[in-house]
């Protein structure tokens, strides 16, 4: 008899100490999550490796300050992706080689500089694929705002 007691003394220690384990890790979670910001706000956000180095950052075009770029970086601190929003709105994701910033482009490529009102698209804008070889000449597939292929496309 005084075995039995014993062997039930550790079962149920050892369920109390489970539920316990469950009830309060669970509680840390949710306490976690409910004390999470809902909202960051700050000028520039770096994503960094475990060793400190930046892969990615998320901020407004300094050129402007107004339009904001997302870049992510390579293991040799190279700029290798990024997407920007221009001063229209218009977005293009940008992929670079070793040597060719801007090697190949996808979304908005190009558009008139003369200045147009912000509700109506850009006539000349085009929208695509663009390569740039490493001598500087760049190679586009799309079309133009009016339907019509980026002349030379074929």
């Amino acid at each position: 008899m005084n075995k039995t007691l014993v062997v039930w003394n550790v079962v149920v220690t050892v369920m109390l100490a489970v539920v316990l384990a469950v009830k309060f890790s669970s509680e840390d979670k949710v306490r976690a999550v409910a004390e999470a910001p809902k909202v960051i706000r700050a000028a520039r956000l770096e994503l960094i490796d475990q060793n400190g180095k930046t892969k990615a950052v998320l901020e407004t075009d300094a050129a402007d300050s107004l339009n904001p770029k997302l870049v992510f970086y390579n293991d040799a601190g190279r700029a290798a992706v990024f997407l920007t929003v221009n001063s229209k709105g218009y977005g293009t994701m940008y992929f670079q080689d070793k040597k060719t910033e801007g090697k190949v482009s996808v979304g908005y490529l190009w558009g008139s500089d003369t200045p147009t009102p912000p509700d109506s698209e850009d006539p000349l804008s085009s929208w695509g694929i663009g390569v740039r070889g490493s001598n500087g000449v760049q190679t586009s597939f799309g079309l133009l705002n009016n339907g019509q292929p980026i002349p030379g496309c074929k």
